[in-house]
């Protein structure tokens, strides 16, 4: 099963979903798969599924991701800072950078609890 979230909300992918394609927002994507349970942050990107029952596959493709515990929420918190400085007064570009190191922060304060 794949987890994550589109503009529209949360949603799952199970082995033999129909045909599936989204945009996905920075956030968690969770994976699991028999006893085996991972969890990534994405900053963005898309999320495409499709295949017959025996060879079902999800393909995500993504700018940035990391695994749960490879940032620290004072790295996130840090890189939230770089963001917000950089974010006055300019452009789009920089709020999304902003909203990306916000969703970051959020992801590693959650994954450490």
């Amino acid at each position: 099963m794949v987890v994550a979230r589109s503009p529209e909300g949360e949603f799952g992918i199970l082995r033999g979903h129909v045909p599936f394609l989204a945009a996905l927002v920075p956030g968690s994507v969770r994976v699991t798969s028999g006893n085996s349970r991972d969890v990534f942050f994405v900053s963005g990107g898309v999320l495409e599924s499709s295949g017959s029952m025996e060879d079902y596959h999800v393909i995500i493709l993504a700018d940035d991701a990391l695994k749960a515990g490879e940032i620290s929420v004072d790295e996130a918190r840090r890189l939230v800072e770089e963001a917000r400085s950089r974010a006055e007064g300019k452009g789009e570009r920089a709020g999304d950078e902003l909203r990306i190191a916000l969703a970051r922060a959020e992801f590693a304060e959650q994954e450490s609890r």
